[in-house]
C-alpha cells in the first residue's frame, strides 16, 4: 500500500474515531459537558491532533451531523416534488423512516440537548424538520392536520428511539401506522 494512501486511512480513521467519540460523549455529558480534553483523552490524541481535523468543537458537532443533515436536504428535495396525495404521503414517511433510523442516535442527540438545538447545526436541522412538517400538514392545515403530522412524525422517531428494535424488521409496521394516522384511517 502506498505511503499517501496509508496516511489519508489513518486521517481518515482518526477523524471518524473523534467523531464516534464525541457521539458517544456527547451523548452521555451532553454537547456543554463535554470538554476538548474529554474528547482526546480517551482516544489518546493531544488537542493538536484534534485541531488538525476539526477546527473547534462546533465543527466536530458539525461533521457528526453531517450525514443527517445532508440525508434531510435530500429528503426536502425529492418530496418537493411530492403531491399530497396518500401514495405520496407514505412514500415521504417511508423515506423519513429510512432517514432517521440510518442515523437515530445523531437525531436522539439534537432532539434531546438544548445546547445542539440552539448551535447552527441544530437550527439547520430543526429548520428542515419544520420543512417536513409543513410537507406533511399542506397548505392552510387544520389542528387535525398539526395533529395527524405531530403523531406520524412521533410514531416513527419514538418506535426508532427504542433500544434492541431492529428499523429494518419493523419499518413497514411502523410506517404503515405512521400513514393511518396521517390519513385518518
Amino acid at each position: 500500500m502506498p505511503v499517501v494512501e496509508t496516511a489519508h486511512q489513518q486521517t481518515a480513521n482518526t477523524k471518524n474515531q473523534i467523531l464516534e467519540n464525541a457521539r458517544e460523549l456527547f451523548a452521555e455529558h451532553g454537547y456543554d459537558g463535554t470538554s476538548i480534553r474529554q474528547l482526546t483523552a480517551t482516544l489518546n490524541i493531544t488537542p493538536a491532533a484534534l485541531y488538525y481535523h476539526f477546527a473547534s468543537k462546533n465543527d466536530v458537532l458539525e461533521g457528526l451531523a453531517a450525514k443527517l443533515h445532508d440525508g434531510s436536504d435530500d429528503l426536502l428535495k425529492r418530496i418537493s416534488k411530492f403531491d399530497q396525495s396518500p401514495k405520496s404521503m407514505r412514500e415521504a414517511l417511508s423515506q423519513y423512516y429510512d432517514l432517521l433510523a440510518d442515523d437515530i442516535h445523531v437525531f436522539r442527540l439534537v432532539y434531546n440537548d438544548a445546547a445542539i438545538q440552539h448551535s447552527p447545526i441544530g437550527q439547520r436541522l430543526r429548520s428542515q424538520a419544520r420543512e417536513f412538517y409543513a410537507y406533511l400538514v399542506g397548505p392552510d392545515p387544520s389542528v387535525e392536520d398539526r395533529m395527524r403530522a405531530a403523531g406520524a412524525v412521533g410514531i416513527i422517531r419514538l418506535s426508532l428511539e427504542q433500544r434492541g428494535v431492529d428499523p429494518d424488521k419493523h419499518r413497514e409496521v411502523v410506517v404503515e401506522r405512521a400513514f393511518r394516522v396521517m390519513s385518518d384511517v
